[in-house]
């Protein structure tokens, strides 16, 4: 069981706010019906999202079960790291919980301490082990043109990052507006390696920020099954039965 869980993400990164097509905030909340984890980072560079921005980057991550975070474009790469090993760890300790619930009728904090420590241990390593399919939204609204080479920078750090875990991961890069004629492009399908080469030749500023037809694009790569043939992190032991281990 522990070995094959799959843990998918959308990781939406802009400057402020959606002005064109569909709620961004209600395709945020598709995604959460479908399993996917929807978070959110506004960048701030010498101004401000707005409080408009800002209210719609948290309503967006709280339908789509993520996290929300404001920051300035020099914190943008540690910020994507942190967020995305955060919500695979927060996603596997509600799976955990509820296994506890069904064996102990109790979730972590009820366990004794010393209990909640080896459980903490084990989410942190299971979230190391567990297949991701990422899917980053960027905002190429004109307004992210200065912010465009830090953003290319974060993801070539978040690369990194997930190429050290023991889990297989792949990637899928969209951005939005696409064209002066297209709301999203997907910029690179999912891979376990990226095209970086491509990714800073192709990240170009445009037009307006369609937030919501963008998640919507990405709903439709998970549904199309494009990241199906992620090769399972495995080891020789199996751990289906670690819940059992902390009956008390």
């Amino acid at each position: 069981m522990w070995n094959d869980m799959k843990m998918k993400q959308i990781l939406l990164i802009t400057d402020g706010c959606s002005n064109k097509g569909s709620d961004p905030v209600q395709a945020a909340r598709m995604a959460r019906a479908q399993g996917i984890a929807v978070n959110v980072i506004g960048i701030v560079d010498g101004g401000d999202l707005g409080s408009a921005g800002r209210r719609e980057a948290a309503e967006i991550a709280e339908a789509g079960g993520g996290l929300s975070r404001i920051v300035e474009a020099k914190q943008l790469a540690m910020t994507m790291h942190m967020m995305t090993k955060h919500t695979v760890q927060m996603t596997i300790q509600q799976v955990v919980n509820k296994e506890l619930k069904q064996l102990l009728g109790t979730d972590a904090e009820g366990l004794p301490p010393e209990k909640r420590t080896e459980v903490a241990e084990m989410v942190d390593r299971m979230g190391d082990e567990a297949l991701l399919q990422l899917v980053l939204l960027i905002d190429t609204s004109a307004s992210m043109h200065e912010k465009l080479p830090t953003v290319r920078e974060a993801i070539r750090d978040l690369q990194i990052g997930l190429d050290v875990r023991k889990g297989s991961h792949k990637v899928a890069i969209l951005t939005f507006p696409g064209s002066p004629t297209e709301d999203v492009r997907v910029l690179s399908d999912f891979s376990s390696t990226l095209d970086l080469n491509k990714l800073s030749n192709d990240l170009r500023a445009q037009g307006g920020t369609p937030t919501g037809p963008a998640i919507e694009r990405a709903l439709q790569l998970f549904q199309a099954g494009a990241a199906q043939q992620v090769t399972p992190y495995r080891e020789e032991d199996d751990r289906d039965g670690d819940m059992a281990a902390y009956v008390v």
